[in-house]
């Protein structure tokens, strides 16, 4: 008898997002699913993980549905859920996230995409998803949920029909603000954001400081410009592999110069 598909649900936003909850509806008959996330807000964790102070594991029901809390980042839960929940799970679903997850440079520091790349690392495939909408309540309005949860399904029912890309470890997926057919596989960009630090005061005069950042210019031919310009689903293909790719000549002329001034 064929062992029911183990998906692993998870996200950087905690237990009462409504972006869990569309998730959860998307993937609750595709096989056992276990919901296992970070019990307060993790955005922007990457791929941290607590080494410095104890993790610890909660319970909780909603809607009738037992969903497992950690304290910890989402790069956390991915080794509580094989360790204490789950065992090895064979697909990991992360998300819905509420605002966008475009970019190199957002990519690298997404809490929701954190969790599915530390599942990479481990062997197992993910997909995380996010929406590029400001609030929850945009998020839920009805049409757009409905578009959100029924998108969600295809892909995921897709990838269990067709079987993931060869060479692709997970797939990160953007949703338009608008409600949409369309469906792109796009590069990302390389920024989303140009990163700018105010220097303040706090009421004793110690000086504290507010990162922020502000939208850069649109790349065109990428996620970014597939989303937020076109008003397409982005689906981007990462693979941990090309994260190192590089061009031999440029290296072997920088470690020739190494070598030349080492042995001389």
């Amino acid at each position: 008898m064929r062992m029911a598909l183990k998906i692993l649900l998870t996200n950087d936003d905690g237990p009462f997002s409504p972006g869990l909850a569309i998730l959860r509806e998307a993937v609750k008959d595709l096989g056992q699913v276990f919901t296992v996330v970070p019990e307060t807000p993790k955005s922007a964790t990457g791929l941290g993980l607590t080494l410095h102070k104890p993790v610890r594991v909660n319970k909780l029901k909603v809607d009738q549905e037992h969903i497992y809390l950690v304290s910890g980042t989402p790069s956390d839960v991915i080794y509580i859920a094989m360790n204490v929940v789950t065992g090895k799970p064979d697909l990991v679903v992360s998300g819905v996230n509420i605002g966008d997850n475009l970019s190199v440079q957002v990519i690298l520091s997404s809490g929701t995409l954190g969790a599915v790349l530390q599942a990479s690392i481990e062997g197992i495939p993910g997909v995380a998803f996010s929406a590029s909408v400001d609030s929850p309540e945009e998020l839920e309005e009805p049409e757009y949920r409905k578009f959100i949860t029924r998108t969600s399904r295809i892909i995921l029912e897709s990838l269990l029909k067709t079987g993931f890309p060869e060479g692709v470890d997970a797939l990160n997926v953007n949703f338009p603000p608008v409600i949409t057919s369309e469906v792109v596989v796009a590069r990302p960009a390389r920024r989303r954001f140009s990163t700018a630090v105010v220097k303040r005061r706090d009421p004793q005069g110690r000086p504290y400081y507010w990162l922020y950042g502000q939208p850069v210019e649109v790349e065109k031919d990428t996620d970014v410009y597939a989303v937020l310009e076109d008003g397409k689903i982005a689906i981007t293909p990462i693979s941990l592999g090309m994260l190192f790719e590089h061009k031999v000549e440029t290296i072997d002329t920088f470690l020739k110069e190494i070598k030349n001034r080492l042995e001389g």
